[in-house]
């Protein structure tokens, strides 16, 4: 079987109370500038705040029609970077939104300078929540290294929203090789596991992944949204508890 979407792509699927993703058309890896043949699927998360701004996390590739739903939903206010692997297509959306502030993630202005990617950030994210979402999200930064991320909660339908910290793929969705080598990984549905490319920094940065670990578990989420794979739509916190660990006594 070949790769296959998470239809219908480009439409609002609300998830619990202000609050769902878009899913996306295919992107490609590319390494040294060679787009290998992996296409995996992609998934934005839309959070309405209190305000009624709207709070987009790792945009997808911009589409009117889907701007259009949005704009019925709140205003465009918030497009984030959780991290410099999630960026791409902010710039389609500043354009089409002037007053939306672009939200940067440690080290993604100089990947995108490198791959000569049209996007300017206007603000930094950081440790704590900025004043503008910490009513309605809290979030943390993740230690991986290279691979570290910002990871936001939705604190109305208690929603983990993460982008490539845990991958679960399903297998039947990808092609060989490529299932072969997600397989080998532990990174498939129903397993889910942190993406490979973090577990060596965690385990050299052990003092800070215990302190995201403790945050993430005092979230208690009763769903996890993901930027590759099938979500967790219940159980939460039990999958955090298998993935991290549980809290500390």
């Amino acid at each position: 079987m070949g790769a296959s979407l998470y239809e219908p792509i480009n439409v609002f699927k609300p998830i619990g109370p202000d609050i769902g993703t878009v899913d996306g058309p295919f992107e490609y890896v590319t390494v040294a500038g060679v787009t290998l043949p992996l296409p995996f699927t992609t998934r934005m998360t839309a959070v309405r705040l209190s305000n009624g701004d709207l709070f987009l996390h790792s945009p997808i590739k911009f589409n009117e029609a889907l701007a259009s739903e949005l704009r019925r939903m709140g205003t465009i206010r918030h497009l984030v970077s959780p991290n410099q692997f999630h960026y791409a297509h902010i710039g389609e959306w500043s354009k089409a939104f002037p007053d939306a502030i672009a939200w940067a993630s440690p080290r993604v202005r100089q990947r995108a300078r490198a791959r000569h990617i049209d996007v300017t950030f206007t603000r930094d994210l950081d440790f704590d929540p900025p004043e503008e979402w910490r009513q309605d999200i809290d979030q943390t930064l993740f230690p991986g290294g290279y691979f570290k991320e910002f990871i936001f909660f939705h604190k109305k339908s208690k929603t983990l929203i993460l982008t490539d910290t845990i991958m679960n793929i399903e297998l039947d969705k990808m092609p060989e090789l490529w299932r072969t080598a997600t397989w080998l990984s532990g990174m498939y549905h129903p397993r889910g596991q942190i993406f490979f490319g973090m577990r060596l920094p965690l385990l050299l940065q052990q003092r800070k992944a215990r302190a995201a670990f403790a945050k993430i578990n005092s979230w208690r989420p009763e769903r996890i949204v993901l930027s590759h794979g099938r979500c967790f739509e219940s159980h939460g916190n039990e999958v955090v508890t298998r993935i991290f660990g549980g809290p500390a006594p």
